[in-house]
């Protein structure tokens, strides 16, 4: 589901395997005017090392153009989108487990399921969150997601199956309290894995929150931009990206 609704929002590139299949990915997402997300570099193993991966960020980037281009980077990436100009502004820490709820978790009656005649307030949200119009990309959101709950004005949240886990992304949230009532909505109910793709700088309510629900922290992954651009909008209430390839 994840690569076709890249495709859907944007361009997937490959090089040609000689023996069949692809040697190669990556993913040029247009996030909105002027703001385009590079992700699911993949070079397989075999062709590794022999620069496939530069050639194939070459391309993302003279189909990116004159776009803010950002990305979350891997270990194994980092070295290269370093050489080639790309800097980092901040990290995403993923938290994964079987998620643990409470009790006496607090609750709201403003939050509840979002529906498709919601885009609009969403959008708004989104957008100063964003600096950026993606509605086109929100209103894949509700075919996508499994779950999308909403605090009107104040924040929503979405949630959807990837790899045997129910992702959480996005969560935008202006008041960190909303932020959890909203994780709470979302994931009741919810059985098996979650993961959280959390910003490294959301506010300790919101680390705390995770971290007391039972998801253990992973490794970071760098959220980075090319060369000295920045990214647009009111980035402090952006606590996780849709997705690491999208943002």
């Amino acid at each position: 589901m994840k690569w076709r609704l890249l495709l859907e929002l944007g361009g997937g590139y490959g090089i040609d395997d000689s023996g069949g299949g692809l040697a190669g990915t990556v993913f040029v997402s247009p996030v909105a005017a002027n703001l385009a997300a590079v992700g699911m570099l993949v070079v397989t193993p075999q062709h590794a090392g022999r620069g496939l991966g530069r050639r194939l960020m070459c391309h993302a980037l003279e189909v990116a153009a004159d776009s803010t281009v950002f990305l979350y980077a891997t270990a194994a990436g980092l070295p290269l989108y370093t050489r080639l100009g790309f800097r980092t502004v901040t990290e995403v820490v993923s938290h994964t487990g079987p998620y643990r709820g409470s009790s006496a978790a607090a609750q709201s009656s403003d939050v509840r399921r979002a529906r498709a005649s919601d885009l609009s307030g969403i959008a708004e949200l989104d957008t100063r969150a964003f600096g950026a119009d993606r509605s086109h990309v929100l209103r894949r959101m509700f075919d996508f997601a499994e779950k999308v709950v909403i605090a009107p004005g104040n924040g929503y949240a979405a949630g959807w199956r990837n790899l045997g886990n129910f992702q959480v992304g996005p969560l935008v949230a202006e008041d960190p309290s909303v932020a959890t009532i909203l994780l709470e909505a979302l994931l009741r109910d919810i059985d098996g894995r979650v993961r959280i793709d959390l910003h490294s700088a959301a506010p300790a309510l919101v680390q705390d929150w995770v971290v007391d629900r039972g998801l253990r922290e992973q490794p970071p992954a760098p959220l980075m931009v090319f060369r000295q651009a920045a990214l647009p909008g009111e980035r402090s209430v952006v606590l996780t990206p849709f997705m690491q390839a999208l943002g």
